[in-house]
């Protein structure tokens, strides 16, 4: 019993020095030279209260036609939204400037350092955000924070931003920067377009942070590069918000303006939960219903025969595509967490469970029609399983690939490679069509099946390349009912 004690005891004690040690870092840093960090702070807070719109202002860097440009976009209209919070998706177009001489702040290199990275001059690219929003100790005012991805050919970054929102006139001002850069409240303070507004955000941060200087602390893996002023004006639009946004960098000389006659187009959290787990519902439903469809496919090919007229290289094409749903969903899932993981992982249990369906079929006609394939006790067998596994990973690896590129940055090259994939993996009728012809012998498949599956397959690329509200945010392109036709062809 002693020696029990003894053992929990030292369990104990290594447990407590192990929370001391991993949160002891910045507590020990604090303990060994709190008067020198408090000075530090005094001496920085100090600054911070002193800091003029006049001395410190990075917006004045800015050339008059941007100055104007924000000045107009932030002017308080007839029609604006106060609740903001949500996602956001648009286009941006792309101009290079030369910033005005500040003799405080100093004038930023028109030449970009080594690691910056900034869209070509006349570029037009996409934006998507997240936005979230918080009281401030100023009624009239949120606090903001999110992400910002930017993304057109040959440009691609992800940024961190933080702001203010007005729930006056249904404005914001926001500050962005690269992931992995150092971010603080200075920067939004200093990106206000009047001297008034860049008092009242200096007090509010004043009056929030309460003289804490935790959050301006530089991490030491920062890495700079190219930051972001981003002013927007919300309006009410039918089917949720919508925005215009100038998105302007001084320290890389970058304009990002919304075309003239578009806007940025948001959709609440909430809706956008809404709109996912129907999507999840919907796929749920196909996806037991294919299942149901493959089953009464298999009882009707029973016998030795009656497998022999069904192409394996049907079922791995569609066994393979499965395999891409199922990878694309789980990773969907993991990113956004939360709510979507209820339903998408009882959507991606059914993708599953279709994939084994496949997998079982496609096993079983495989060994009525090469019978030696899969004896794994001779030569001829283990080669054939290892060419099979070869085949699986050379299909699937690429293909995984061009998802993730075409998602992460939609550019043409991606936009090519992925027309390129569904063309390949929607032409998985064309193997049982060829069988057919050489066996001399009609439609071996049941017609409910072929018919059935052609439309839940269609499901996916109808929805994202020809619906213009969906989830992922991708443009519609009209060369999706080329797909469809070319898919359904196959079926007639």
């Amino acid at each position: 019993m002693d020696r029990r004690v003894l053992t929990l005891g030292c369990a104990l004690a290594l447990f407590g020095l192990w929370l001391l040690v991993s949160a002891g870092d910045n507590w020990l840093d604090r303990s060994h030279s709190s008067p020198e960090r408090r000075a530090f702070e005094h001496r920085w807070w100090n600054a911070f209260r002193r800091m003029s719109y006049a001395h410190n202002s990075t917006f004045t860097l800015l050339p008059d036609n941007v100055q104007q440009s924000a000045v107009a976009l932030l002017k308080p209209g007839s029609e604006f939204h106060n609740s903001i919070a949500g996602l956001y998706h648009g286009q941006w177009n792309a101009v290079h400037f030369t910033p005005h001489h500040n003799d405080t702040i100093g004038q930023w290199n028109t030449t970009l350092p080594e690691g910056y990275e900034r869209p070509a001059n006349a570029s037009t690219g996409d934006l998507e955000m997240t936005l979230d929003a918080e009281p401030s100790i100023d009624d009239s005012v949120s606090l903001i924070s999110g992400d910002v991805h930017l993304r057109s050919g040959g440009f691609n970054t992800r940024l961190i931003l933080q702001g203010l929102h007005w729930h006056t006139n249904g404005t914001a001002v926001l500050h962005a920067v690269p992931e992995l850069s150092a971010q603080t409240t200075v920067d939004v303070v200093r990106a206000m377009s009047t001297s008034r507004a860049f008092d009242q955000a200096r007090g509010i941060y004043d009056e929030t942070l309460g003289g804490r200087l935790l959050s301006y602390t530089r991490p030491e893996e920062a890495l700079d590069g190219c930051s972001y002023h981003i002013y927007m004006h919300f309006g009410t639009a039918p089917s949720g918000v919508q925005a215009q946004a100038l998105t302007v960098s001084s320290n890389c000389n970058v304009l990002l303006a919304t075309p003239s006659g578009q806007h940025v187009s948001g959709v609440s959290h909430a809706r956008y939960r809404q709109k996912t787990t129907r999507y999840f519902r919907t796929g749920l439903a196909l996806m037991l219903a294919q299942a149901a469809l493959l089953f009464l496919q298999m009882r009707a090919t029973t016998t030795h025969a009656a497998m022999s007229m069904v192409s394996h290289h049907t079922l791995a094409m569609l066994a393979v595509l499965y395999t891409y749903i199922f990878i694309m969903h789980s990773i969907a899932c993991l990113a956004f967490g939360g709510i979507y993981l209820i339903f998408g992982f009882v959507t991606i249990a059914a993708y599953l469970l279709s994939m084994s369906l496949y997998l079982k079929y496609l096993i079983c006609v495989w060994k009525v029609q090469s019978p030696d394939a899969f004896d794994a006790l001779n030569a001829a067998g283990r080669r054939g399983l290892l060419t099979v596994y070869v085949k699986f990973y050379a299909v699937l690896i690429p293909g995984v690939y061009t998802i993730y590129t075409f998602i992460d940055t939609r550019s043409r090259l991606s936009q090519w490679l992925m027309a390129i994939l569904l063309t390949a993996m929607y032409s998985y009728w064309l193997p049982q069509i060829w069988l057919n012809v050489r066996r001399g012998v009609a439609r071996r498949l049941r017609i409910d099946y072929i018919v059935g599956s052609s439309i839940v397959h269609l499901f996916l690329p109808v929805y994202f390349f020809a619906c213009p509200e969906n989830i992922a945010f991708i443009r519609p392109t009209p060369l999706i009912w080329v797909l469809v036709a070319y898919n359904l062809s196959q079926a007639a």
